[in-house]
C-alpha cells in the first residue's frame, strides 16, 4: 500500500536520496528508489533481490517482496482512521493513475485491510497515527536525526499539517 509518507521516512534514513519537498507537501526522491512502488509483474523475486542489494534503502510497495525481507523492513502503518483517511487522500491525490484502477473509498477500504492484516508480519513497524501532533515522532525512526532531517520533517510536517486540519474539520462534522 503506498501513502503513508514512505518517501518522507526514506529520506530520512538516507538524505542522498532526497530530491525536493513540493509546494503541496509531496517528498520527491530518486527515481532508481522507487521501482517496487509499482506492481513489477517483469521482474523475478531474484530480479527483486538483486536490485534490493545495490540501494542502502528503497521504497516499496510490494508487500509479498518486503514480507521476504520483515527482518530488514520498516512496514508503515496507521492505526488512526482519521489520520489513515487523510494520507490515502493524499496519495490519492498524487497517484492520477490510481484514480483510472479505483475509487478513493475503495482504496481507502484495502488500506484499512492492509493494515489489519499486513503490519503484524514485519519485525519493526512505523505508526504514522500522531505524525502531526507528536513533538517527539523524529524519537520513533531508529535513525541519527540532524539539523537537516529535522528542517526537513518539520517543512514536510508544516505543509502537510494545513491540509490535515482541513480535512479533520470535515471529518469531525
Amino acid at each position: 500500500m503506498g501513502g503513508f509518507a514512505g518517501d518522507l521516512i526514506t529520506a530520512l534514513h538516507n538524505m542522498n536520496c532526497f530530491q525536493e519537498l513540493t509546494l503541496e507537501g509531496k517528498i520527491e526522491i530518486d527515481r532508481d528508489l522507487l521501482v517496487l512502488q509499482k506492481d513489477r509483474k517483469d521482474m523475478t523475486i531474484e530480479d527483486k533481490d538483486r536490485y534490493l542489494d545495490k540501494h542502502p534503502i528503497i521504497s516499496c510497495c510490494d508487500t509479498k517482496f518486503a514480507l521476504r525481507h520483515r527482518n530488514k523492513t520498516l512496514a508503515i502503518k496507521c492505526d488512526s482512521k482519521l489520520v489513515s483517511d487523510y494520507l490515502c487522500k493524499r496519495y490519492f491525490q498524487y497517484h492520477p493513475r490510481l484514480q483510472k484502477q479505483t475509487s478513493m473509498e475503495d482504496y481507502i477500504k484495502t488500506f484499512d485491510k492492509w493494515n489489519k492484516f499486513w503490519p503484524s508480519k514485519f519485525k519493526k513497524t512505523l505508526d504514522m497515527y500522531d505524525i502531526f501532533d507528536n513533538k517527539n515522532f523524529l524519537d520513533k525512526l531508529d535513525v541519527k536525526m540532524d539539523e537537516e532531517k529535522e528542517a526537513l520533517f518539520e517543512r514536510w510536517r508544516s505543509i502537510n499539517e494545513k491540509s490535515f486540519v482541513v480535512h479533520k474539520e470535515i471529518y469531525d462534522q
